[in-house]
């Protein structure tokens, strides 16, 4: 997966709320009927940092090798 905070794009000290916000304006960009890869993409993104304790463990035990961006 790339990174969560990228795709959203929010900064990584972005609180619950604006994570949100982005998240749902990503899904109003490319609704599931239009693009259903991206609309699963941002989907996994959000459910990956979309609470404290999810950003915690997204940090701590994400084992995705980092890629050039």
């Amino acid at each position: 997966m790339t990174d969560p905070y990228l795709l959203l794009g929010v900064a990584r000290a972005a609180d619950d709320d604006t994570i949100r916000a982005a998240y749902l304006a990503a899904i109003r960009e490319c609704p599931p009927e239009r693009d259903r890869v991206r609309f699963e993409q941002v989907r996994a993104a959000y459910e990956a940092i979309a609470r404290e304790s999810d950003r915690l463990a997204h940090e701590l035990f994400d084992t995705h090798a980092p890629d050039a961006q």
